[in-house]
């Protein structure tokens, strides 16, 4: 019996005589005979292979690299050994204050997963499939805040917002180098202004959830924006929109990326007790972006 993708082989048994047994350690290719009534077939090269199947909090970053490069190759689906909701915690660099007003120290964050699927990539993995795998988060915020521009206005919307470039050129950075190389690009979806009627599709590592990725309800975002956008399995639990300033900290208000649907100078957030709300895009607010 063949084994099925993703399955540990110990030992194969190679006839006809009984004795050759061969145990197999994670070989990346091997040769074996298949037994067919007594008479041997000819060789056939099969691909074997045994990875760690690890937990999405328990792995090494090279283990789960490695899991990402077997689900990005069609061998295995992560959804069959994470979960949304499950927790890793990793280690952030120092990050400048490139674009932006404030400059994060190093820091221990939480990366959650927040919904399995969901976004376009913005190229095919491997395999072809075109889907991220899951979408992960910061579990809480950033532990200084920031605002969305120095001035007040959501002109551009997420797209020409000073931190989309930073989300993308600056926390993208500070993700421990072995773990920065499962984040895909993927095709991030907003209103393209504050009262208009269509959308802009961003490509980006990393950006702040919409309104409607947060909420299963439309409160100030355009209506277009919310009508393209789904909500993330982890923010259907109440409780979860609550982020701390920082592992440690206090709950505070956190930003997201949808521009007012009716006020040109407003972002859409949330407050500390996890409701929806808004203000002008230089107030300083939480930070918490999310990958795919």
């Amino acid at each position: 019996v063949l084994p099925s993708s993703g399955k540990t082989i110990k030992k194969v048994t190679v006839n006809p005589t009984p004795s050759q047994e061969k145990t197999i350690k994670n070989p990346s290719e091997t040769t074996i005979i298949i037994p067919d009534e007594g008479k041997l077939l000819s060789k056939v090269t099969i691909n074997i292979f045994n990875p760690s199947l690890v937990t999405w909090a328990g792995g090494t970053d090279e283990e789960i690299v490695k899991m990402v490069q077997l689900a990005d190759e069609g061998k295995i689906n992560l959804s069959d050994y994470w979960a949304v909701g499950d927790i890793r915690t990793v280690q952030l660099s120092a990050m400048s204050a490139t674009g932006v007003g404030e400059s994060h120290a190093a820091q221990q964050v939480d990366l959650v997963l927040m919904h399995a699927g969901g976004y376009d990539l913005n190229a095919a993995v491997a395999s072809g499939r075109t889907k991220c795998s899951f979408v992960v988060g910061l579990k809480d915020s950033l532990a200084e805040r920031g605002y969305m521009n120095s001035s007040n206005t959501n002109s551009g919307s997420w797209n020409g917002s000073a931190r989309r470039t930073w989300c993308n050129n600056v926390f993208r950075n500070a993700i421990p180098s072995t773990l920065r190389a499962i984040f895909k690009q993927f095709k991030t979806v907003t209103a393209q202004t504050y009262n208009g009627s269509t959308n802009q599709t961003s490509v980006d590592y990393f950006a702040l959830p919409a309104e409607r990725e947060i909420f299963d309800a439309r409160n100030y975002c355009n209506q277009t924006e919310y009508n393209a956008l789904f909500q993330f399995d982890y923010y259907k639990t109440a409780s979860n929109r609550v982020k701390k300033l920082g592992k440690t900290g206090t709950a505070s208000y956190w930003w997201g990326r949808s521009p007012h649907y009716y006020i040109s100078t407003r972002f859409c957030r949330v407050t500390d007790d996890g409701n929806a709300a808004n203000n002008d895009a230089s107030i300083t607010s939480g930070l918490a972006p999310f990958g795919c």
